[in-house]
């Protein structure tokens, strides 16, 4: 007998599993480009297969893989453009070789026109650029090995840009069906970010996440990226929509802002035998915020009323456990410390009503709107501003990525030269390998050419292990289709688990063609060596460009960021703000540079031995600088709504902070030298640090600055050991000194 009330109970629970999937997708990206790149890479692979195309299945399957990967953003118009450009670039490379391939000369200089064309896909977009450089040079190598006259390529590229709109297709179907304007996204991503970030300060981890410091990267790179296409999106009369979105963007800098405050106020707590009792509570603080901010960004995405009640509850749910730690802490009588931890507790309180109204608006706004617009309103009248958000050409040249396109179209040509003109099995893979693997700077192209090649050896063997199992051509076709959604899946997660997935992909695709031996699998490997060697080779001797050359000047250029910051926050603390003043903006700067600082870090740890003496020290300049910006940021949170005296000792030692910063700064720079050294530890020694150690807000200011100038100190004791990073001219002959410092 049929229950209307069971079956509406059904229709409601498929719904919310329907809901609960989206969520999953919108907040999970990786999970969604694997499965779009899985669909758009299996159904030409099986329509060519059922036609008989074997050879063609190839190049159709790898490119419409290749349009279905990228994760698109921007307004839908860009979106198009993007779409189409990557896939007539991909039909044309393939067009390209096997036209090309006829001919030793031809192939060669063809190979070049490829490789400098990358280098101009890099040029115009850092986000779409590379990977639509190497997936067309990967095209045209195969185009290479199956050369034929100009119909065929012709023949060819029609089946490709056929196979590149599916893959567009898979893009396009679901834009209608997700209620998600692009704009949405890009500031929901901000607050995906902050959960993250919070979620990696828990006491009590579920599982190990992230470094602390790779979450506050990860945060500042999405919010900058929102920066700009808010920015891009601002028509000469601002839309009341991108005035809501604005809103929560600051607020997801102010919410960070405090949860880092207070992980600075627990540091020392952490520490004490009896704050152990309260790790649960304040684990369980951090869990409800992290929750929170995730639920925010999904009702932002979707702006609906329901998961605006659900955000609602979760914000509530945060006051509530944070009045429930602050009781339990007992400020009055625990300290100092438990009262700065407090304190910090309670500025995230006082930002979290403000979340909920600005969230509020945001929803109210979308509720009137009416349904989904087919067209972005507010963006449909600038749309070259809307594309200058992603597709943002530098204004010259840069001399590093001219030399990188140079070093690769060179290369690349040898390697089809040798490929050719030999006649080596499959040699096509050496030139492929250098394009994979060969990277601007020799630290990033050794970390490449290590994960390649141990991938390339495991999927070669196990895949030619598989092979040895006479499957039908449909069970290949779904193998491969499993190796492909590996392989998105860890393309931006673990580059050698892409590569290992890759590899087997391709083995199982060439036993649909034809049977795979023990040579498919001995030829490839040999070929992914020798270009992984090329590619370190050239690296080392082939207009190298070594990290410790820039590094000194990065690092130098964010300490005095922290020098810009700390002035501009007595600024504030006086109430003189300047005409456009902004104090975020100025962090923001502060942050952009330790980001960069850091990164050349990591570049500069993976270049040789000989190239930096004493690692351990650049370390540490770069970790406390990163320390006295969140002390600065600690300060900002803690700053009196009103100013003080001009006279008050806080502003002088401010002000006696702000020549220390630049002759540190100076000292950076200076790397043999030991004029600059020398002034700052005078400086250091005439500096009195009178730190009035109370629960007010002025005593917390004193308190985060006094770190800060603690940091300060720490890294004048690097300094006053030996130089920083000399550069690859330098002749290093201070080894004894790193190993006493050691």
């Amino acid at each position: 007998m049929h229950n209307p009330q069971l079956a509406a109970s059904d229709s409601v629970s498929f719904f919310c599993l329907v809901q609960r999937l989206f969520e999953s997708f919108a907040l999970r990206p990786d999970l969604g480009r694997a499965l779009r790149a899985s669909v758009a890479f299996v159904i030409p692979l099986l329509i060519c297969h059922a036609m008989g195309r074997m050879s063609d299945a190839v190049f159709v399957a790898m490119a419409a893989q290749t349009i279905a990967l990228p994760d698109l953003r921007g307004p839908y118009g860009t979106r198009l453009l993007i779409l189409a450009t990557m896939i007539v670039t991909v039909a044309v490379a393939a067009m390209l070789g096997v036209w090309a391939g006829g001919g030793l000369w031809s192939a060669t200089l063809a190979m070049g026109f490829i490789a400098l064309l990358g280098g101009a896909w890099r040029h115009l977009s850092a986000d779409y650029g590379p990977p639509l450089s190497v997936s067309s040079a990967l095209l045209f190598l195969l185009g290479l090995s199956q050369a034929g006259p100009l119909s065929t390529g012709l023949h060819l590229a029609g089946l490709i840009l056929i196979g590149g709109a599916g893959a567009a297709l898979l893009h396009i179907v679901v834009w209608p069906l997700r209620p998600q304007h692009p704009l949405r996204y890009a500031v929901a991503e901000t607050w995906v970010a902050a959960s993250d970030l919070v979620a990696s300060m828990r006491p009590l981890p579920e599982e190990k996440g992230e470094d602390l410091g790779e979450r506050e990267r990860d945060l500042r790179a999405a919010l900058d990226r929102t920066f700009v296409i808010l920015g891009a999106a601002q028509g000469r009369r601002p839309t009341t929509l991108l005035r809501h979105l604005e809103d929560m963007r600051v607020e997801v800098v102010h919410l960070t802002m405090r949860a880092l405050a207070f992980h600075t106020a627990l540091e020392p707590l952490m520490a004490r035998p009896e704050f152990a009792r309260h790790l649960p509570t304040v684990d369980s603080v951090l869990k409800a915020l992290s929750d929170a901010a995730r639920s925010v960004a999904i009702t932002i995405v979707t702006h609906r009323a329901v998961n605006f009640s659900v955000t609602e509850v979760r914000l509530q749910r945060c006051l509530h456990l944070i009045q429930v730690l602050t009781d339990e802490m007992g400020v009055p009588a625990s300290g100092f410390q438990m009262a700065q931890a407090a304190a910090a507790l309670d500025q995230i309180a006082q930002v979290l009503p403000r979340i909920r109204d600005a969230l509020g608006e945001t929803i109210d706004h979308a509720q009137g709107a009416g349904g989904f617009p087919a067209r972005l309103p507010d963006l449909s009248r600038r749309p070259m501003r809307a594309l200058a958000a992603w597709i943002n050409p530098a204004a010259q040249l840069d001399p590093v990525l001219l030399r990188y396109s140079l070093r690769m179209a060179v290369l690349t040509m040898l390697a089809v030269l040798a490929y050719r003109g030999f006649a080596i099995p499959r040699g096509y893979w050496i030139a492929f390998t250098i394009v994979v693997v060969l990277q601007p700077d020799y630290g990033s192209t050794r970390k490449r050419a290590g994960e390649r090649i141990v991938g390339t050896l495991a999927g070669s063997l196990l895949g030619s292990a598989l092979l040895w199992i006479r499957m039908p051509v449909f069970l290949l076709d779904a193998c491969a289709a499993l190796m492909a959604f590996g392989f998105a899946y860890f393309l931006r997660r673990r580059y050698d688990i892409a590569i290992f997935f890759v590899t087997l992909m391709l083995v199982l695709i060439m036993g649909t063609m034809a049977p795979v031996h023990l040579d498919f699998t001995v030829t490839r490997l040999l070929c992914t060596v020798a270009g992984g060697v090329v590619a370190l080779a050239s690296a080392l001797a082939f207009w190298p460009i070594w990290e410790g050359d820039k590094f000194n000047g990065l690092l130098a250029a964010a300490v005095r960021a922290n020098g810009v910051y700390l002035q501009s926050l007595g600024t504030v603390l006086v109430n003189e703000q300047p005409p456009g003043h902004d104090l975020l903006m100025v962090k923001r700067r502060a942050e952009n540079a330790n980001r960069e600082a850091s990164a050349s870090l990591q570049r500069l740890l993976a270049e040789p031995s000989s190239h930096i003496a004493a690692p351990e020290r650049v370390i540490a300049l770069t970790t406390y600088n990163q320390r006295i910006t969140r002390a600065l940021t600690a300060m900002a949170v803690h700053l009196p709504a009103k100013p003080v005296s001009k006279d008050d000792g806080l502003l002088t030692t401010m002000a006696a902070v702000q020549p220390i910063i630049e002759t540190l700064a100076q000292a950076i720079e200076e790397k043999a030298g030991v004029s600059a050294r020398t002034e700052l530890n005078r400086q250091l020694n005439h500096l009195e640090n009178s730190a009035a150690c109370d629960a007010s807000p002025m005593g917390l200011v004193w308190t985060h600055l006094a770190k800060g100038i603690a940091e300060i100190r720490a890294m004048a004791l690097v300094l006053h050991a030996a130089e920083i990073i000399p550069t690859s001219r330098t002749v290093h002959s201070r080894r004894s000194d790193a190993e006493a410092m050691g």
